[in-house]
Order: C-alpha cells, then sequence, then structure tokens
C-alpha cells in the first residue's frame, strides 16, 4: 500500500473572483515557474519554451483544439522529469503546445511562470484528491 504523499498548492487571484491552483515546478535551470492544476484539461501539457527541461524526444506536430476555442499546433512527449513536492512521480505522455498567452495574462497579475497544465490524466492516475481547506493534493 502506497503512502499518502502531499503536494502544497499556491491559490492564485489572478482577477476578482478568478481563482487558479498552482503546483511549483522542479527542474534543473528553472526557478519560480508554476503548473496549473486543471482538472477540466483532459490531458496535461507542457510549454513548448521548456519542454527541454521536462520532456524527451517529441513526435511530430499536429493540431488540436487549444485553450479556448483557436486551433494550436502540438507535438507530444513523454513528461519524465516530473518531481512535484519533493516526489518524483512515473513517466506521463503529454502535449507540447506554445503557452505564452497564459504566461502574457498571468504577468498582469503575478510573477508565476507558467510551465505547464496538470490535466485530468495526471489527476486520475494518481488518484488525486485536491484538499481546499489544507492547500495541498493528496496523492
Amino acid at each position: 500500500m502506497k503512502k499518502t504523499r502531499n503536494i502544497p498548492l499556491e491559490v492564485v487571484l489572478l482577477e476578482e473572483d478568478t481563482i487558479h491552483l498552482l503546483v511549483e515546478a522542479v527542474a534543473t535551470g528553472l526557478e519560480n515557474h508554476w503548473w496549473v492544476v486543471d482538472t477540466g484539461a483532459s490531458k496535461s501539457v507542457v510549454d513548448r519554451a521548456v519542454a527541454t527541461h521536462f520532456v524527451g524526444e517529441e513526435s511530430a506536430g499536429a493540431m488540436a483544439t487549444g485553450l479556448g476555442q483557436e486551433m494550436v499546433e502540438t507535438s507530444t512527449g513523454l513528461l519524465s522529469h516530473l518531481s512535484l513536492g519533493g516526489y518524483r512521480f512515473e513517466p506521463l505522455q503529454v502535449a507540447v503546445v506554445d503557452l505564452h498567452h497564459i504566461n502574457d495574462e498571468y504577468a498582469k497579475y503575478s510573477d508565476k511562470k507558467i510551465v505547464g497544465l496538470l490535466g485530468s490524466d495526471f489527476f486520475y492516475r494518481e488518484k488525486a484528491i485536491i484538499d481546499y481547506d489544507s492547500k495541498l493534493i493528496r496523492l
């Protein structure tokens, strides 16, 4: 039986009544970089600008519906260096996309740099529970 792992959450208010949950990214050469907790995303996503810190070889690109309604260029890769809250995780297949528009939006309200979105694929696989009172993800 696996021991419960607790990963701290950061709560960020982007606009009035617009709350985002973030988890600090851990990778060599990155400081003050974060993952958005996005349980509404079916797949986890890594920003193309920092993919070399997390993803091995990428597969061929394609077009997919992006965050919002626009089509975005995407490729896939294996997220092999995922470490959150002091815990290392098994590799996870992710989409690799340009997240500059998300970082542009965050820059208006926060100093946080976003490296990716942790989607339902990660939370389902890890049997995650988001504890809002304690500001923790329990795995």
